[in-house]
């Protein structure tokens, strides 16, 4: 179909303008459809889509395959820090017994005594032997009769000369003074 030229606007003006879209548009439109061709549905064609019931099950696999690895790592992590830590407590039981051997060879009586003679001591000529007996515990020492207060002066007086016979012998010795244990 070949484009008419517009026509001049000595016609009306309302047909003219119509007669002039029509064939303007036409030209670009290609060849008009005929009217025993039916219309085509246009469905997608192509093109990435997740259905969407698919989500949560491709949601639940990356999970278990995210912590499946989070744990693997985790247990690899582990081994190691377990293998170092062997390895430290061997080193440390060595060391341990390198240093209970050096301290025997130091505490030796014969090591004792020849570095006592390099130093220029010398056995003792003789020994003597001392009991151990424990001191006895003296008793404390007693005030003169001008400072100390009399039993039965002071506050609580009553309370003293109450209970001065209650705790033992009452002579004149032991009056005021605390007992005294003899070993």
């Amino acid at each position: 179909m070949q484009p008419t030229p517009p026509t001049l606007l000595d016609e009306t003006a309302g047909d003219a303008a119509d007669v002039l879209a029509d064939q303007t548009f036409d030209a670009f439109a290609g060849p008009a459809p005929t009217a025993a061709a039916p219309e085509r549905v246009r469905t997608r064609r192509g093109g990435p889509h997740a259905p969407l019931p698919l989500l949560p099950l491709i949601g639940l696999c990356a999970g278990i395959g995210i912590a499946y690895v989070a744990q693997t790592a985790h247990l690899t992590q582990t081994t190691y820090q377990q293998s170092t830590l062997a390895a430290q407590q061997a080193d440390l039981q060595r060391q341990d017994a390198q240093l209970a051997d050096d301290l025997a060879r130091l505490r030796s009586p014969v090591r004792i005594d020849a570095a006592a003679q390099r130093l220029g001591l010398r056995p003792p000529s003789r020994w003597i032997y001392v009991a151990a007996v424990p001191a006895p515990i003296a008793p404390p020492a007693t005030t003169t009769a001008s400072t100390a207060t009399p039993p039965g002066s002071g506050p609580l007086g009553h309370v003293v000369e109450a209970m001065v016979g209650s705790f033992g012998p009452t002579g004149s010795s032991g009056a005021g003074r605390a007992p005294s244990r003899a070993p």
